[in-house]
């Protein structure tokens, strides 16, 4: 049987195990109720309470502050000092638990007009002890009162949904470990949200969270509070968050999390009926029934559990899969259907191969417009992928139902749907082609959705309303435009080694100077991506076996790359539409490096993605009669970028005639050196090392 201690009976300090910190500041008869509950406690292990006065200016808050601590001495312990805000106060009281009980396990945060039931502390307390070392903090979820509602926290604990939203509140309880390696609120912060910073600062130290199911937490839900406060000024709040946590907030940082979750696509094959999770294409989970995926997404919009299902569902066989695979096309297919996305219901691709000598690629695309009716719209014509934001697939089985709740984002696009034509050339591919997608797969998918709801007693909620707060599917859009003004990112495996080679045009002397320079980089632990920003692509398949990707993005506003319509400072440069730069910007975002190769389109990006934390090179090429347009087109943007590599020694000559910053200037081989120096590479070194 376990023993429990007397709420009014005092304990030895070097037995307490858990404290209820409460800073108290004006209502002082709320303060008495939640003293009454932290006091009312039914434990199995001693605990105190620690109430902190932060000069409040009521002499009431005192008295009662006093009065408690006299009725229950050795339990209740009374610290006074002056006003310095909440975070002040807490601080004060957590210095003072850590030094007067050596036992000390864990603390909890109980504001002075919020209530607690009376198992919550013991709860808490078993499930941080059950948790592993990088256990944290417990949360639980909230009952709200006074303006009644229920905060639903459940779901395992998602650190890439707590980037982005707090749902750890004050009433949680941190660990002695996570305090011990210095973890305190911060005294900066008087207008709220400093819990949740707080809970980022454990996050950013390797600890992690556990959801605690109904443990009787109660917030009180005022007209005007400092939460309300808080809601009113959250943008500058915010800002000062992001910006102190930059560990946590950088892009690859937050796409490591999307990467680690597979939290992006879910990819169907009907020819097989499984279905993969990912985020980088690279990195799969194990395959699942198309059922259990299903049953997934309706708990995704039933019961917060963020990431366990992803945001868009990518439909192709099996076969498909593997030649994009094989062929290091599959990252940016996908990546293309997933921009597409931002404009259209429904994206799909028809995908044509043909044997050839050399690799080759054609895009072209046709937008159809949205149909009177607002739903998904189902390709018509013989398609080999086709992608859908999973919510979408919700609203349209569900039209007037909870499932819809949230999942309209399609009957706002501008196209019903955006339909690719893939045109692949490659040798060696006469017995390897892409399987269309079943005309009856798209039917057996909505009838089995259909079916595992009913199952699962769903079919209800069309007429009941339901409180989906954090009910959803995990989408990209759901942080990527709040933390980067971006759209999404493509998923890139390991980042902090990844380098982009990136050229306007994608043919056989352009590929060749890009692998020349990839297998370079590749020789010192960098991984080279090869990305086009046009609609072909032609180059030998020996070239293309040193890149780990190839990522051809048709951006149709780029037009003809002939037709430059725009000149700075004496330079033509592409004109790219709003929606073109965002697609471009997601691409490269996430690499460590990006390289401009024979290109002018990163001209226009190097100085956004410098912001995103991306380094930028441009590399000048010795083409004897470009040389020279090459460098001015530079000299434009050469704020932009972090480093220029000129190729010679005459280029480098040339450079530092225009004006380039010298500290700017490095020698591609002084940096990547092959284990072949020819005499020209070598007087071009000693030259460039009479400059540096």
């Amino acid at each position: 049987m376990t023993v429990q201690t007397r709420s009014d009976q005092p304990c030895d300090k070097s037995d307490i195990r858990a404290v209820i910190l409460i800073p108290a500041y004006g209502q002082p008869a709320l303060t008495a109720e939640t003293l009454h509950s932290a006091i009312g406690q039914q434990c199995d292990f001693p605990f105190a309470v620690v109430v902190v006065n932060d000069g409040c200016p009521v002499p009431e808050t005192h008295e009662i502050c006093q009065n408690f601590a006299a009725s229950y001495p050795g339990k209740v312990f009374y610290l006074s000092k002056a006003n310095k805000g909440l975070s002040a106060a807490r601080n004060s009281g957590l210095e003072f638990s850590l030094r007067a009980f050596p036992a000390l396990e864990a603390v909890f945060f109980l504001d002075c007009d919020n209530h607690i039931g009376p198992h919550l502390l013991r709860r808490l307390v078993h499930a941080l002890r059950a948790g592993d070392n990088h256990a944290g903090w417990v949360y639980t979820d909230v009952d709200k009162f006074g303006f009644a509602s229920f905060s639903d926290m459940s779901g395992p604990y998602s650190s890439l949904e707590h980037l982005f939203r707090s749902f750890c509140e004050a009433g949680s309880m941190v660990s002695r470990r996570m305090l011990d390696t210095g973890a305190r609120f911060d005294e900066a912060m008087l207008k709220g949200v400093e819990d949740w910073d707080f809970w980022l600062q454990g996050l950013s130290m390797g600890y992690h969270g556990i959801h605690v199911p109904n443990a009787g937490f109660h917030y009180r839900r005022r007209g005007e509070s400092m939460l309300t406060e808080a809601e009113r000024d959250i943008a500058p709040i915010l800002d000062y968050i992001r910006k102190k946590h930059t560990s946590l907030y950088s892009i690859q940082a937050v796409q490591e999390r999307e990467i680690k979750g597979r939290a992006r696509y879910a990819v169907y094959h009907p020819d097989t009926r499984l279905v993969r999770y990912m985020t980088a294409t690279s990195d799969p989970s194990a395959p699942v029934v198309l059922e259990e995926y299903l049953r997934s997404l309706l708990r995704a919009a039933e019961k917060p559990d963020y990431g366990s299902c992803p945001g868009h569902l990518i439909v192709l066989e099996q076969n498909t899969y593997d030649l994009l695979s094989d062929m290091k096309l599959l990252a940016g297919v996908f990546w293309i259907l997933e921009c597409a996305l931002q404009q259209a219901a429904s994206t799909s691709c028809t995908i044509d191969v043909r044997t050839a000598v050399d690799v080759s690629l054609a895009w072209t695309s046709a937008d159809l417009p949205r149909a009177d009716k607002l739903s998904v719209p189902f390709p018509s014509q013989p398609v080999h992928v086709w992608a859908v934001e999973a919510g979408a697939l919700l609203a349209e089985q569900f039209p007037e139902g909870g499932f819809a709740f949230g999942n309209h984002w399609h009957t706002v696009k501008p196209f019903g749907s955006r339909h690719f034509t893939l045109e692949i050339g490659a040798p060696n591919v006469a017995q390897i082609d892409a399987s269309p997608i079943a005309s009856d797969a798209f039917t057996a998918l909505s009838s089995t959705l259909a079916t595992v709801a009913e199952q699962g007693s769903r079919s209800f909620w069309h007429s009941v309303p339901y409180d989906r707060y954090r009910a959803q599917a995990a989408s990209p859009r759901d942080y990527y435009p709040e933390f980067f003004r971006l759209y999404s990112s493509l998923p890139v495996m390991q980042a902090g080694n990844a380098i982009a080679f990136v050229l306007d045009r994608a043919e056989h002397d352009d590929i060749a100077k890009a692998t020349q320079l990839a297998i370079s980089v590749r020789a010192h632990g960098l991984v080279p991506h090869l990305l086009c920003f046009g609609s072909t692509f032609v180059g030998p398949s020996a070239d293309l076996d040193v890149f780990a990707e190839i990522i051809s993005l048709p951006l149709p506003s780029l037009g003809n790359h002939s037709d430059l319509t725009q000149n700075y400072m004496g330079t033509d440069l592409p004109l790219l539409d709003g929606r073109d730069r965002q697609a471009a910007l997601g691409t490269l975002a996430a690499f460590s490096k990006v390289v401009s190769v024979r290109g002018r389109v990163l001209h226009l990006l190097a100085g956004a993605l410098r912001k995103l934390g991306v380094r930028t090179w441009a590399f000048i090429e010795d083409v004897k009669a470009g040389a020279t347009n090459a460098a001015v087109a530079g000299s434009a943007f050469e704020q932009a970028y972090d480093t220029i590599f000129p190729e010679t020694v005459d280029v480098l000559h040339l450079c530092r005639a225009i004006g380039y910053p010298a500290g700017k200037l490095r020698v591609w081989e002084e940096h990547f050196p092959t284990r072949t120096i020819t005499t020209a590479m070598h007087n071009f070194q000693q030259t460039a090392d009479v400059f540096s």
